[in-house]
């Protein structure tokens, strides 16, 4: 039997830096390649927190906190309110958007009592344009039921942005 393919004498094939630039090219994308799929383009977006301030100002019985403009939409659902006396703390969570959605323009909602040592602190939040999202101009009291706010304690009341836990703004206070 006859061989039907023989090396022609004038065939080099490819030189050796050639061929070594192509190894080392193909590892490097095959290498890009698995990163990519292992750990995805890119970082991804991180959701940073709105850009927010809250002002205070005295109501008998507590204090009213009012915000500023946001740097961004922000829902009632994406925001929490956690007030601390020392080492002791107390949330007010879980608000949802349609909580705070009316036809009729604003809304104020009364939020359960929660106990702070030994005050019962109530907490009304209000939506001017009840919109559902915080706005300028909206805002929310704390007061005492049966006592006050001691001037001998540091009070501090932090606006949390919860879908990454960050702290928008806070402001502290004496009674």
């Amino acid at each position: 039997m006859k061989k039907s393919w023989t090396l022609r004498p004038d065939y080099c094939g490819v030189s050796p830096v050639i061929a070594t630039i192509l190894l080392v090219g193909v590892t490097v994308v095959l290498a890009a390649t698995l990163y990519i799929m292992a750990f995805g383009f890119g970082t991804g977006t991180t959701d940073t927190p709105p850009v927010a301030d809250i002002t205070k100002s005295s109501v008998p019985n507590g204090f009213k906190f009012t915000f500023t403009p946001f740097s961004k939409d922000t829902t009632w659902s994406d925001i929490s309110f956690v007030l601390t006396a020392g080492a002791e703390a107390i949330s007010f969570v879980n608000f949802t958007t349609e909580d705070f959605m009316s036809e009729s323009g604003t809304l104020t909602k009364e939020l359960p009592c929660q106990t702070l040592g030994n005050l019962s602190v109530y907490m009304n939040v209000t939506d001017l344009v009840g919109n559902g999202y915080v706005n300028q101009g909206d805002s929310f009291t704390l007061t005492t039921g049966g006592g006050a706010f001691s001037n001998a304690i540091t009070y501090e009341v932090f606006l949390i942005y919860d879908p990454i836990g960050a702290v928008i703004s806070s402001e502290t206070f004496l009674g």
